[in-house]
């Protein structure tokens, strides 16, 4: 009888007061997605938003950027010098870079590939970001798609997230391409490379979510019970249930 009560209340509530049930529904609705998304954090794998700028993103960065086969005297005209690489760092890594000439042909293995920009080129923000960054990036594997690529950029602007392989670069298996032609860079993400939250930050997430969800379900339980007693049912034949 209670409960028939309670449902009768609302039903008048829901007739009189739109805006209000509408809020209701609005606080429901984000109490289970506090809750869906405590048990989703709990249970999977979820990217560190305070990092925003990782391998990946650096990586993605070189997609819409043209590197180009360097001649032998743009190469040492390109490399820093001695008084600038005091304050440079070098790092080569294996990544997943491609590179093709806008109809599906990929340079062949061993070829060098050479790129010259600024920091704000790359999307970097913040200071430094006039700094010429020096790219050479070798064709390691046409078929995997795999690069060994060479950086020097100023050390604030190498990412210090979990880093991909180290590789070699030699000038034993260059491949003798034409001077002068440009690739153009292709890059996927790469799990490996994304910087996720440990356990217990995840865990810290879901229980606060899970807090939050139990709250606003508490709440809207409160404006349930507030709606039966505040809008009793008529009690005329018209308005019983």
């Amino acid at each position: 009888m209670v409960i028939c009560s309670l449902l009768g209340s609302l039903r008048v509530c829901l007739q009189r007061h739109p805006p209000l049930v509408t809020f209701f529904f609005c606080l429901l609705s984000l109490a289970v997605a506090c809750v869906g998304f405590s048990i989703y954090i709990q249970s999977h794998e979820v990217q560190n938003p305070d990092v925003n700028k990782d391998w990946n993103s650096l990586l993605k960065s070189l997609a819409h950027l043209m590197f180009c086969v360097p001649n032998k005297t743009h190469e040492d005209a390109s490399s820093p010098s001695t008084t600038a690489a005091e304050s440079l760092t070098t790092v080569t890594v294996l990544v997943g870079l491609t590179f093709d000439l806008h109809n599906g042909t990929y340079p062949p293995n061993g070829t060098h590939l050479g790129l010259t920009v600024s920091a704000t080129e790359l999307g970097v923000k913040g200071p430094g970001t006039q700094e010429s960054v020096h790219l050479l990036a070798v064709v390691m594997n046409s078929v995997s798609h795999e690069s060994c690529l060479s950086i020097t950029a100023p050390s604030s602007l190498i990412p210090k997230t979990r880093p991909p392989p180290k590789c070699v670069i030699t000038e034993t298996n260059m491949h003798l391409e034409e001077l002068g032609i440009c690739y153009q860079s292709r890059y996927q993400d790469s799990p490996a490379l994304a910087s996720m939250l440990d356990q217990v930050d995840r865990t810290l997430c879901s229980q606060r979510l899970l807090i939050s969800g139990a709250f606003l379900f508490c709440l809207c339980a409160m404006l349930c019970c507030a709606a039966g007693l505040c809008y009793p049912l008529p009690r005329d034949k018209w308005g019983q249930i």
